[in-house]
């Protein structure tokens, strides 16, 4: 596992390390994560946009979540936290997941 933030954070680094043992990627820029990506074999990628070449190069399913999501049409209206964000998460992981085997 990977986790990232492009913005240097003492707050990310403390939560993040209470989630996973993997790397972190604490203010790093998205070549390091396809690095990450590459060397840690991952096999989803949640990011915005910005890392959908990662995804392509990288031949991982993709949940494109965060800020921007410029290449997608409504994104900005659905929440992911609570109850009902977790459902529609869910179902975008789902889907990812089932639109990677299809290729």
């Amino acid at each position: 596992m990977a986790v990232s933030s492009s913005t240097a954070s003492r707050k990310f680094l403390q939560k993040a390390k209470l989630v996973t043992d993997g790397e972190i990627l604490n203010g790093r820029d998205l070549y390091e994560l396809q690095r990450a990506v590459k060397d840690k074999e991952v096999d989803i990628l949640f990011g915005n946009t910005k890392c959908t070449p990662i995804a392509k190069d990288e031949d991982v399913a993709f949940v494109r979540c965060g800020f921007p999501v410029y290449d997608r049409v409504g994104y900005h209206r659905y929440g992911i936290m609570g109850y009902h964000g977790g459902m529609y998460l869910t179902d975008r992981i789902t889907n990812a997941i089932l639109e990677w085997g299809e290729r």
